[in-house]
């Protein structure tokens, strides 16, 4: 099973401009703003985001940001919102830095550049899958 994350903001403006055909183009305008992975590698993303969002003691509120991980059939939007992306980033950022699963490492890394396009347009990220 797979799961797509998918800048908001992006998807409707493929919507508007020729749907699939138009994905190359939002890459090249846009930068980075679609990314899939297997949901055995989302859920283990969503546990080492959770691991590290616990030993910051974040702030109760910020555990939303774990709706960026959604499950099997199960459809979420994260909106926009600029804290709850920057920690996102943080723990991406570490997760990246320091995993050892080569594969977990590269989906982090993708998903902080899938988040900074969705900062810079101010947009929600959906995740279905």
């Amino acid at each position: 099973m797979t799961v797509v994350w998918t800048v908001k903001a992006v998807e409707e403006w493929c919507e508007e401009h020729g749907g699939l055909s138009s994905y190359k183009e939002a890459r090249e305008k846009f930068g980075r703003w679609i990314h899939s992975a297997s949901y055995e590698s989302c859920s283990e993303l969503r546990r080492r985001v959770e691991e590290y969002l616990e030993s910051k003691k974040t702030e109760p509120g910020d555990l939303l940001a774990l709706r960026m991980f959604c499950g099997a059939a199960i459809d979420t939007e994260l909106e926009y919102n600029e804290r709850i992306y920057n920690l996102l980033k943080e723990a991406l950022r570490h997760i990246a830095e320091t995993g050892d699963d080569i594969i977990i490492r590269s989906h982090a890394k993708v998903l902080i550049e899938l988040i900074t396009v969705a900062e810079k347009l101010k947009s929600g990220i959906v995740c279905f899958g």
